[in-house]
């Protein structure tokens, strides 16, 4: 257009019209300094009262730290927690519509984001409350400069912390230097979550800012268009060119120059190796960015990573917490510390297949090598069974029902798991059924397993649940090996052995990598209590395995049958090895967390609960208030065991232990050196004298009692009453499960899928498939199923008799499976795992 009128321009300031709705517009002003520079002289900044002095609500304004265009930050004092916090007054008068965008950012706990406190409202004023930080503005330091090596660590924490806050579903929209402080090396992201606070369309952090500022916002914001995470990727991909060069992404002396350098230039490349990254943030289009701020950091920390010597042993967190191994601990599920490994020669090279948001199952290749099939579940959707060649072309989804992918047999038939599900933890079960390759109608096999397998002839392995244990049948019905649990069955290209992990327990991925011969049944043991091993695959009579020896960051390793390692991957974060063929791998990248939530007595709505990235129901109080929990992720919050009111309110860490029942004696846990009572409010914790080999979980009895799971020297684990320093056995050797007590003393437990009741010895009620005990009090005895969604019932102790009470379903996308719960009939507690994978082609 030749000209733009004063009140286009007048339009365009107050937010009456956006760019993206007048593109003749937003093209002359890219191209005319004279309007665009008019433009930003007609966004004029408000004046700004100094509260400095003041209260609002419980918290004294002590000083002015700063001010934008959202409003003005204050260093201040809670007078109720004492406590120094920082408090942005608002200038939305909008409360509720505040206190919506800050309990989002509150949900975000990562050590790279500023933690939110508070929000309230006093006489139209709406503010919000976070952690003080004192450290440095990202501008500062850019302006004095950075070199290469702390760029490289920010420009990594950049990215961690926009993944925390985009795994809860929130985008920050102003990214900017001024947003991210520095103190003693760590980045901290501001205001997460607030700039949707701000009027709808025109915001002035600065003169003339269109929801974001002017240089960093993505070109969808400029046109006017909604934001997601990938916009903020571009708004990082900027602060990262300024980070690493020391000059601006898109220049410009006036806001409209910026603007229009963001919608109209691409920045140069620079002389870093990441810089080929940082451009493809600053990408024009979002569907050519990275599609997740974890992806993102994924590839700069694999460019900062060093070459690091073989495999080291060391105390992982799961022997700092020892004693409870019955329970697992789960933190290794979800772990993010960088997994030692040998260099290798010529780094693989990955190539990405699935970019859509969830989890994806598992992933089989043909046996020619040319394709993939896999099952995922997207956005929040059911398992589809997914079809790709790798050599070029998109994912199909196969004419199949929702299904688990278990394994293709050399003549290109599909075993699938039906009705796939999760049980207690990781453990898993589904209908066996074989199916062409290209789809069709399943032909059901009539049994239920967790793996299968194919042998060269065509046969079936499986591992199924058999009474309580998992077994491991080569053919089907013909067991050759059983255990605590089995999984990652896989059988040997010659078909005479058949490779498998063994675990303690289904909620604890740390176990063995046993070879069991198909003919004799004698089992080999390749690699001891591995801290976490999570997938394997054949290669000749060598085993490509995803496991590390500390933490839960697996890295994917070749061993040879004398468990040598031949061969590690370069890997940042969780890798997870899915299957070999002629040199080709399939690999998913996952990122997790284990959830804790609540719903308090007389709620409606859950409670988020959890401290970090790896949070562990231990129990739920009687009344149904608090909950003892441990926490063991990688976060700036001291792992151990926790005390916290279902409500949400503020947590207290008990000690380094695993909890397991609350009482009037205070929280029973086990930690390195055996049983123990922690007091609630203060005080040491009281070592409990038991003589048992192992001890697992660990409940209350009336009177100065405690029933638990434990074994003596040598024995197999069983159920105890321990009461005046006595123990007394409640069950035979090998019944145990996790027991719940009632107010007269007698204890439930459902051991074997049979629920027993035992006073002095015990009855059996009934069967119980698939169930777990929850609590027995003065209302009833409660049972909820394994399987999702959770259904908890009121069991009759004499008769067997069952009443629904209510029914639980986590959050579906990327759901793994529920670790722990616990109810009373009226509250709830439960730890689940929510996971994001994605999966990569990888040539070894």
């Amino acid at each position: 257009m030749e000209h733009v009128t004063e009140d286009d321009l007048l339009d365009l300031a107050s937010g009456r019209q956006l760019l993206g709705d007048t593109p003749e517009i937003e093209s002359h002003l890219a191209d005319c300094p004279a309007c665009s520079g008019l433009l930003s002289t007609l966004i004029v900044d408000e004046p700004r009262a100094d509260r400095a002095g003041t209260t609002l609500g419980p918290y004294r304004l002590d000083g002015l730290i700063g001010a934008g265009g959202m409003g003005e930050v204050y260093r201040a004092w809670d007078t109720r927690l004492h406590r120094h916090v920082a408090v942005k007054v608002l200038r939305d008068p909008d409360a509720q519509r505040v206190a919506a965008e800050a309990r989002a950012a509150a949900t975000i706990s990562h050590p790279n984001v500023v933690t939110v406190h508070d929000t309230g409202s006093v006489d139209g004023v709406a503010y919000v409350v976070s952690e003080l930080v004192l450290g440095e503005s990202l501008r500062s330091m850019i302006d004095r400069g950075v070199s290469r090596g702390p760029a490289s660590a920010l420009a990594i924490q950049l990215a961690k912390g926009l993944a925390a806050a985009h795994a809860q579903g929130v985008v920050h929209r102003d990214l900017k230097p001024e947003n991210l402080l520095v103190a003693d090396g760590t980045l901290k992201i501001l205001d997460f979550g607030l700039a949707k606070v701000a009027a709808p369309d025109v915001e002035a952090t600065e003169p003339g800012t269109l929801i974001g500022t002017a240089g960093y916002l993505a070109p969808e914001q400029a046109r006017g268009e909604p934001a997601d995470a990938r916009s903020d990727l571009f708004a990082a991909g900027a602060i990262l060119y300024e980070l690493f060069t020391g000059r601006r992404a898109f220049a410009g002396a006036t806001f409209a120059e910026r603007l229009s350098a963001v919608l109209r230039d691409t920045p140069p490349a620079f002389d870093d190796p990441a810089s080929p990254l940082v451009l493809r943030c600053l990408d024009k289009d979002p569907a050519k960015r990275f599609q997740s701020a974890t992806d993102l950091g994924w590839a700069l920390e694999g460019l900062a990573a060093p070459a690091a010597p073989a495999r080291r042993t060391g105390v992982s967190r799961r022997t700092f917490l020892a004693g409870a191994t019955a329970t697992g601990l789960g933190g290794v599920l979800l772990g993010r510390l960088l997994v030692a490994r040998p260099a290798a020669p010529e780094p693989p090279a990955f190539r990405q297949l699935t970019f859509r948001q969830g989890r994806v199952g598992r992933a089989r290749l043909t046996p020619d090598g040319d394709s993939i099939v896999y099952a995922a579940a997207w956005d929040g959707a059911p398992l589809a069974v997914h079809a790709m060649r790798l050599a070029g072309g998109g994912a199909r989804v196969l004419p199949l029902p929702s299904a688990e992918v278990l394994a293709i047999s050399a003549r290109g038939e599909l075993a699938l798991s039906l009705d796939h599900r999760y049980l207690d933890g990781l453990a898993q079960r589904g209908q066996l059924a074989l199916a062409p390759l290209e789809g069709g109608t399943p032909r059901a096999l009539g049994v239920d397993v967790q793996d299968a397998d194919f042998t060269p002839d065509g046969e079936l392995a499986i591992v199924r649940r058999d009474r309580g244990r998992f077994v491991l049948e080569s053919p089907i019905g013909h067991v050759l090996f059983a255990g605590g649990w089995l999984a990652q069955m896989r059988v040997s290209p010659d078909g005479g052995a058949i490779a498998c992990c063994v675990y303690d327990n289904s909620t604890d991925d740390s176990g063995d990598l046993v070879v069991v011969d198909r003919r004799s049944g004698a089992v080999r043991t390749v690699g001891a209590r591995w801290s976490s091993i999570d997938g394997v695959a054949w290669d000749g009579d060598r085993l490509w395995v995803s496991a590390s020896q500390t933490g839960g960051n697996n890295a994917v390793r070749l061993l040879d049958l004398d468990g040598r390692e031949l061969r590690a991957l370069p890997s940042v974060g969780r890798l997870r090895l899915h299957d070999a063929v002629r040199g080709e791998l399939a690999v998913a990248h996952v990122d997790g967390r284990l959830h804790l939530a609540a719903r308090p007595p007389g709620g409606t709505s859950e409670v988020e609960l959890g401290l970090a990235d790896v949070s562990l129901l231990g129990t739920l109080s009687a009344d149904g208030r608090k909950i003892a929990f441990l926490e063991i992720g990688d976060v700036d919050v001291a792992n151990g065991a926790y005390l916290r009111p279902t409500d949400g309110g503020p947590a207290v860490r008990l000690g380094a232990a695993m909890p397991h029942d609350i009482g009037p004696r205070g929280v029973l846990a086990t930690d390195r050196t055996g049983l123990v009572a922690f007091p609630e409010r203060a005080g040491q914790p009281l070592p409990i004298a038991v003589d048992l080999e192992r001890i697992g979980w660990a409940q209350w009895a009336p009177g100065d009692a405690v029933v638990l799971m434990g074994a003596a020297a040598g024995r197999k684990m069983r159920l105890w009453r321990l009461a005046g320093g006595r123990l007394t056995p409640l069950t035979e050797e090998g019944v145990y499960g996790r027991p719940v007590v009632a107010p007269d003393g007698r204890v439930a437990v459902i051991a074997n899928d049979q629920l027993l009741v035992i006073t002095d010895t015990p009855r059996v009620v009934g069967p119980f498939v698939d169930d777990a005990v929850c609590s027995w009090n003065a209302s009833g005895l409660y049972v909820r199923s394994k399987t999702l969604p959770i259904r908890i019932r009121r069991v009759d102790p004499e008769t067997g008799a069952q009443a629904a009470v209510r029914e639980v379903m986590p959050p579906p996308i990327g759901l793994r499976g529920v670790s722990s719960f616990a109810s009373n009939g009226d509250a709830y507690a439960y730890s689940y795992v929510q996971e994001a994978s994605r999966l990569y082609a990888v040539k070894a």
